[in-house]
């Protein structure tokens, strides 16, 4: 049976193969961000990390956010998040139309969920960016 870690590896890899074929400037601006994006989480949380992400509208920045977007999307089945929707979303409408919402916006224990995912997925991401991005 596979676990959540390994999951988190192959979904963080397959991104990374893409990024590797990135043009030279978007490829290393890739790997710079995804080597920062842990810290970013842990340090600035989800809300703001993926605010300015979403600031930047840059491919790299554009790559990580919907990786780490459908990885939320497979990974959260529980009826008790209020991130569970199928639906194909767009990171800004992620942040303004489910995290924030007034009517949807999530609880403490939810965002905490979600923060601490984005902190192991993007250490993933972090470490097959390493792996197959730098030259």
């Amino acid at each position: 049976m596979i676990n959540l870690e390994q999951i988190r590896a192959q979904r963080a890899f397959a991104q990374a193969e893409t990024a590797a074929r990135f043009e030279d400037k978007d490829r290393e601006e890739y790997l710079s961000q995804a080597k920062n994006l842990p810290a970013m989480f842990q340090n600035n949380g989800l809300l703001a990390t993926w605010a300015f992400f979403l600031s930047k509208d840059k491919k790299p920045h554009r790559t990580l956010l919907a990786a780490l977007l459908e990885h939320f999307q497979k990974r959260f089945r529980d009826p008790q998040l209020e991130f569970t929707v199928v639906e194909r979303l767009e990171p800004k409408e992620a942040l303004i139309s489910y995290w924030t919402h007034p009517v949807k916006k999530l609880n403490g224990l939810q965002l905490m969920q979600l923060t601490a995912e984005a902190v192991a997925f993007s250490g993933w991401l972090k470490r097959a960016a390493e792996a197959l991005c730098e030259k």
